[in-house]
């Protein structure tokens, strides 16, 4: 169990206690949630846009806590408030000591695409030799990762979590707090565009990763991605790069990538040969490429890693696929979606043509790309055009429409919302179709494949 003491906690956060600090007493536990408040727990009031946690004060205090962090006095309340002018900020300052409290390493994903797939398969590969911590879900902003990083414990040997961001210094921000000593950029792509207004400034916004990190750690980097010559050069002199992908200069060079009928990636990774038997995509061998990477970092022998990812299911509305109780085969990325995530699905459907199976395509909008949502829509209906096209494409979503467009398919419809294509596509779709679902997570894709599996 990690502490700290309950005075070095008032400091770490820069505030103003309302009572006198009880000397000799320690936090046990940091929570936002009153309802995992416990002895020793330190409470912080957070204000949202429905609930206020200053109105949950009283409750942590009856379940155990022993100071409450917040931005006005609650009245009533027997333990010490401590003021501070953000509950926010006062979190990400606890989190940095609480990691702080662990020599442990910390790997710390971020990227366009792909951050909670890579996050959950490094972890998955980790486990075979370390405790390892791991963020659940996406939880990858300023709120998220302090509690995750609160989460750790003495007996945790290293930690995998994640960085999300919608716009500049913010993950310089949560790499201050994390301390990486390993980092991950997936790749630079599209998603926000909508608020940095250029895939420069996504690329300046994933490589602020840099910040928290000192000279002894290690920055692995997609050597195919449009912005790794930028990034390397960013890094040099900060801290060691190791490099992956199809580029022959990769450090860990993918080849020979194979999708059996079931879309089950085999590939190499520096000739090693690896079969990954419970997931789907070409896409896989970059996540995979960027597990083995840390695994060898951290000494694991390479027998284990390729046992931990052949073993590796991916997460669910993640590219996962299911067999529906019509009999279909759906291909559920239904979590969310942005261009390179869509493109990349589009090419696993297309390689699974051609078994004599019909292949259907639902895609959904793509949300957040502001004045770049036409021309990314229409981006997806060309290259859909310019492959192995899906027999039939569904569209959902008002800019959605503009894929079909450019797909120029005859054999196609499109939906203003998911329950009327759940409604189509109920009695459209037979037992041995293979259905890609893919648009963001707001569009609601995840009811069609309710419906088709109901």
């Amino acid at each position: 169990m990690i502490t700290i003491p309950l005075f070095e906690a008032l400091v770490a956060v820069g505030g103003r206690s309302n009572k006198r600090v009880p000397a000799g007493e320690y936090v046990h536990s940091v929570t936002q949630n009153s309802r995992e408040a416990k002895e020793g727990t330190l409470f912080v009031a957070l204000k949202g846009q429905r609930v206020d946690g200053h109105d949950f004060i009283k409750e942590a205090e009856s379940r155990g806590a022993i100071a409450a962090v917040v931005e006005y006095e609650v009245e009533n309340v027997r333990i010490p408030q401590f003021i501070v002018p953000s509950s926010v900020t006062a979190l990400g300052d606890l989190a940095r000591i609480w990691r702080g409290r662990l020599n442990i390493p910390v790997i710390a994903v971020t990227g366009s695409v792909g951050k909670t797939s890579t996050k959950e398969l490094i972890a998955h590969v980790l486990e075979t030799k370390f405790e390892t911590h791991k963020s659940r879900k996406n939880y990858n902003n300023e709120i998220g990762l302090p509690t995750e990083l609160m989460n750790l414990d003495k007996h945790h040997q290293c930690s995998v979590v994640e960085f999300g961001m919608r716009n500049l210094n913010q993950i310089n921000y949560l790499s201050r707090i994390a301390r990486p000593n390993i980092s991950i950029i997936t790749n630079i792509g599209m998603s926000h565009i909508e608020n940095l207004g250029s895939r420069e400034n996504i690329a300046k916004a994933k490589a602020e990763i840099l910040e928290g990190m000192d000279s002894e750690a290690i920055l692995i980097l997609n050597h195919d991605d449009d912005f790794y010559d930028y990034i390397k050069t960013l890094s040099q002199s900060k801290c060691e790069v190791i490099s992956f992908g199809t580029n022959p200069q990769a450090d860990i060079h993918i080849s020979a990538i194979y999708l059996n009928e079931k879309a089950n990636p085999s590939f190499k990774l520096n000739g090693l040969q690896i079969e990954m038997e419970n997931s789907a995509g070409k896409h896989q061998a970059y996540n995979a490429a960027i597990a083995y990477a840390v695994a060898t970092e951290m000494g694991i022998r390479q027998e284990d890693i390729i046992e931990r990812l052949a073993t590796f299911s991916t997460p669910d509305r993640r590219g996962s696929f299911i067999r529906s109780k019509t009999g279909a085969l759906l291909l559920d990325n239904t979590y969310n979606a942005a261009p390179d995530s869509i493109q990349s699905s589009l090419q696993t459907l297309s390689e699974l043509a051609g078994q004599g199976k019909r292949t259907i395509a639902v895609i959904g909008e793509m949300l957040e790309l502001g004045a770049y949502s036409e021309e990314a829509h229409r981006h997806i209906g060309k290259i859909m055009a310019g492959m192995n096209e899906p027999e039939l494409l569904i569209t959902v979503g008002k800019h959605a429409r503009l894929i079909g467009e450019e797909a120029c398919k005859k054999n196609g419809k499109h939906f203003e919302n998911a329950a009327l294509a759940a409604q189509y596509l109920l009695t459209e779709v037979n037992k041995d179709d293979i259905v890609l679902l893919q648009g963001s997570n707001g569009v609601g894709l995840d009811l069609v494949v309710e419906a088709l599996n109901s």
